[in-house]
């Protein structure tokens, strides 16, 4: 049992203690991109829908310190359709659409190679809800599933820092990924 106590306790201690309080500082950051979707429509008599549109983001989080931080934000992926496609060959015409919504809460890992350039990682969960559309039949789907990224940014102040990020949420149905660029700004 110590074995195992006293690892997570050193660990602690490193975050919390040895590193100064002032780095520990609230942030807001907004970002707009490519979404792209993966939708199985089979069951709404439709085939597989495989398409992109904007999508954006805003969240927010808190840097424990120039490693951690703790992030959580609010999707809109918007809507990605097909005006006509043949569900099989020969087959009617259909059209097709899926949109989804979510919020997300992570664990931001973050590299710092110097005073301007970062690299992070993500790990969380995404809450979401889709609206699938085949013609005139819809349905609705929704989940709270794995959600991992990898950004970049860069600081012009110690305040403003463009971001550049990509995003892979484990969602069944549709599946779906964001890449996306924006800013976010650190209180201090």
């Amino acid at each position: 049992m110590r074995h195992f106590i006293l690892p997570w306790a050193m660990l602690v201690t490193i975050i919390s203690g040895s590193i100064p309080s002032a780095v520990a500082e609230p942030y807001i950051g907004l970002g707009i991109g490519a979404a792209f979707y993966k939708a199985d429509l089979t069951g709404l008599g439709g085939g597989d829908l495989d398409d992109s549109n904007t999508g954006s983001k805003f969240y927010g989080g808190y840097a424990f310190n120039k490693y951690i931080a703790a992030e959580a934000g609010i999707y809109n992926f918007a809507e990605a359709s097909v005006s006509s496609f043949q569900t099989t060959p020969g087959g009617p015409i259909s059209s097709a659409a899926a949109s989804m919504k979510g919020v997300g809460a992570y664990a931001v890992g973050t590299y710092p190679v110097n005073r301007e350039l970062s690299f992070m990682a993500k790990v969380g969960l995404l809450n979401w809800d889709a609206d699938l559309r085949v013609d005139n039949t819809t349905a609705t789907n929704d989940g709270t599933n794995a959600a991992f990224a990898i950004a970049v940014s860069f600081a012009f102040t110690r305040e403003m820092l463009a971001t550049a990020e990509w995003e892979y949420f484990d969602s069944d149905n549709p599946q779906l990924s964001l890449i996306s660029a924006g800013f976010r700004f650190n209180f201090r």
